[in-house]
C-alpha cells in the first residue's frame, strides 16, 4: 500500500505507511507514531525500526493491537537502554480508544502523526474514518 495521507481536524497531518516505508518517509519532527502488535513478527519489525524513528524525531509511540502491552514494555527497555528517558509509550488493545488517543492527544495534540499499519487494510480504514470524524 503506498504512502497516504489525510489532515484530521485539528490541523494535524496523518500518514499511513507500512513498515517497508518507515526509511523512506518524509517526517518533520516532533512526530508521534502508532505501531501496530498483533503477533511476535510485527513486535520483531517494530524494535527494528524504533532507533530509527528516535534518530528522526519521534516523541511518542503508541502501540496498538493483542500484543501491543508486550510491544510497549519491549520499547521501554530499548529507549531506556539508549537512554532517551522522554519518549513517551502507550499501549492499547482496544482501537477505539488507542485511535482517540494517537490522533487526538497523543505528541501534546500538535505533533505530526505516522500511523505504521498499511498491512492492516481494517485499521487503516478504522483510522482514517475516526480522524475524518474528528474524534
Amino acid at each position: 500500500m503506498p504512502t497516504a495521507s489525510v489532515v484530521v481536524s485539528n490541523r494535524r497531518t496523518l500518514i499511513v505507511l507500512s513498515v517497508d516505508d518507515v526509511s523512506n518517509a518524509t517526517v518533520r519532527p516532533p512526530f508521534v507514531t502508532l505501531l501496530p502488535a498483533f503477533n511476535e513478527t510485527e513486535r520483531r519489525q517494530a524494535d527494528a525500526i524504533i532507533g530509527f524513528l528516535l534518530a528522526r524525531g519521534c516523541v511518542e509511540v503508541c502501540c496498538v493491537g493483542p500484543e501491543a502491552e508486550q510491544l510497549h514494555d519491549s520499547i521501554d527497555a530499548i529507549v531506556e537502554s539508549v537512554g532517551y528517558l522522554d519518549m513517551v509509550t502507550t499501549w492499547h488493545t482496544d482501537y477505539s480508544d488507542a485511535f482517540e488517543y494517537f490522533l487526538f492527544a497523543a505528541g501534546g495534540g500538535s505533533a505530526m502523526l505516522v500511523a505504521v499499519v498499511a498491512s492492516h487494510p481494517d485499521l487503516v480504514a478504522l483510522l482514517e474514518k475516526e480522524a475524518r470524524a474528528g474524534g
